[in-house]
C-alpha cells in the first residue's frame, strides 16, 4: 500500500516535443523538451513541469515513462502520447 496519497488527479498520459535551441553560455545547439499532460478527463495542460505532475506514484512509474517518452519523441517534432506508468504509446487529442 502506497503511505502517502497522491496529490490532486492522475496523469492519464504525457508527451514531449522536441526542439533545438542555442545554449545560455557557449552557444551550442541543443537539444530540449516540452512537455504535454492529458488528464483522466480528456483536457490537457500545456508546457508542465514532468516532475512535479509524475510523482504522485511510484518513482519507477516516472522512470517508465521517461524513458518510453524519449524512445517515441522524433528529433524534432511532437512524439505520441505516451500512457502513464506502463509507457505504452496511447490515442488522444492531437
Amino acid at each position: 500500500m502506497n503511505p502517502v496519497p497522491p496529490k490532486g488527479p492522475i496523469p492519464f498520459a504525457f508527451r514531449a516535443t522536441a526542439y533545438y535551441r542555442t545554449s545560455r553560455w557557449l552557444r551550442r545547439r541543443v537539444r530540449t523538451f516540452r512537455y504535454d499532460v492529458l488528464w483522466e478527463d480528456g483536457t490537457t495542460d500545456r508546457d508542465i513541469d514532468p516532475v512535479k505532475v509524475m510523482y504522485r506514484r511510484a518513482p519507477a512509474d516516472y522512470q517508465v515513462t521517461n524513458t518510453s517518452m524519449m524512445q517515441h519523441t522524433p528529433d524534432v517534432g511532437t512524439g505520441p502520447w505516451i500512457a502513464y506508468s506502463y509507457g505504452g504509446p496511447v490515442d488522444g487529442p492531437a
